[in-house]
């Protein structure tokens, strides 16, 4: 993995098996499963690499609600590419409400 690396962790409203079953098909690149996360390997030569932490609950009376912090590992990418990449992240983890 060459070029320019830049790594962020945000805060997402997310359990593991969210993560796991929409992140692979996020995109058209390649991702493979990874000791603690996820690795896409695209074909204009970028990776990314999403390791998500421990689940974590957040209570509210008897509601409990799933957060995960994920750290996003960006090599080959622009700024306007990662900042593309988190609106269709994003909107793809988007829960309703009403």
């Amino acid at each position: 993995m060459t070029g320019v690396s830049t790594t962020l962790t945000r805060e997402y409203g997310l359990s593991h098996s969210d993560l796991a079953r929409i992140l692979p098909r996020l995109t058209s690149a390649e991702c493979e499963a990874v000791a603690g996360g996820y690795l896409f390997s695209f074909i204009e030569g970028r990776w990314l690499r999403v390791t998500p932490g421990p689940e974590q609950f957040r209570q509210i009376a008897s509601l409990r609600i799933p957060f995960l912090q994920i750290t996003f590992h960006f090599t080959g990418w622009s700024q306007i590419q990662i900042g593309e990449f988190f609106v269709h992240f994003n909107r793809a983890f988007q829960k309703g409400g009403g």
